[in-house]
């Protein structure tokens, strides 16, 4: 456990150290030094987040959706965006995880672009950009992950082009994972996926990978599946490009004392 704080506590001060190059660029911060990782049971109230995931999943059984859906009406009748975030803050939202937007962290943080909130407190956004920059300014970036956080892939050309929600962690040893997520806008679905994450990977744009075939143990179809997604080719990358893993987003803190607090008080507003 105390090998787990320090190892917290130096990613947490790895990921201030490079804010503001992060916050520009939206490149991944570096990562942590070799220490053991332990896979820690999420607070109640995230647990209850993933309940709700895992019970929407379940119950859309891959059945897609219009652009215009209960993950996107959140923000107002008729929105329609890509919602892989939306559904993620929809979850949030119904579990009652509180939140502010943006905006509140912009204009609370300090003359260093940041503000510290204790306790379970999350980004009310949709998109993945505002979602990566509030968890920044909270200091809550990662890569190390945990069962509820966020997951914010990056591609050849987009470096915040999809996230999503971490359900299951399996650790495999010398940093490498396996990770199980639940994912909202995949193919207008919600679909589950597994993948082998290497936080040491030498070439981090290659540092997600399939799982080994021998070792699959679940069908996959419309709602589930093992395949490596691939962003589609754009005007600046003319082939199609692999998802990788940018950061996760830490939806709670090891260790901190508010976590089953499911009202945190966050700073006073200015």
């Amino acid at each position: 456990m105390k090998r787990l704080i320090r190892l917290t506590a130096l990613c947490l001060v790895l990921c201030s150290l490079a804010s503001s190059a992060f916050a520009a660029a939206a490149t991944p911060t570096p990562p942590p030094l070799p220490l053991e990782q332990e896979v820690l049971d999420p607070p109640t109230i995230i647990q209850n987040v993933l309940d709700i995931a895992y019970t929407e999943w379940l119950d859309l059984n891959g059945q897609p959706l219009k652009k215009v859906n209960k993950f996107t009406e959140w923000r107002g009748k008729g929105v329609s965006f890509g919602w892989c975030g939306g559904y993620i803050t929809w979850c949030m939202l119904e579990a009652g995880v509180p939140m502010e937007e943006l905006e509140y962290f912009r204009k609370n943080s300090d003359k260093k672009d940041h503000l510290d909130v204790e306790g379970i407190f999350h980004v009310k956004e949709a998109s993945v950009g505002k979602l990566l920059r509030g968890y920044q300014i909270m200091n809550r970036t990662t890569h190390v992950p945990q069962k509820g956080y966020m997951l914010v892939y990056g591609c050849s050309y987009n470096k915040t082009i999809h996230v999503a929600l971490v359900s299951d962690v399996e650790i495999l040893g010398d940093g490498k994972f396996r990770i199980t997520t639940l994912e909202g806008n995949m193919s207008n679905r919600v679909k589950m996926y597994v993948h082998d994450y290497d936080m040491y990977a030498s070439d981090w744009e290659s540092n997600l990978s399939e799982v080994p075939a021998d070792q699959r143990t679940q069908m996959e179809d419309d709602s589930f599946d093992y395949t490596l997604p691939v962003a589609k080719p754009s005007a600046s990358a003319k082939k199609k490009s692999p998802y990788y893993v940018n950061c996760f987003l830490m939806t709670w803190v090891p260790d901190d004392e508010l976590n089953e607090l499911t009202t945190p008080t966050p700073p006073p507003a200015k």
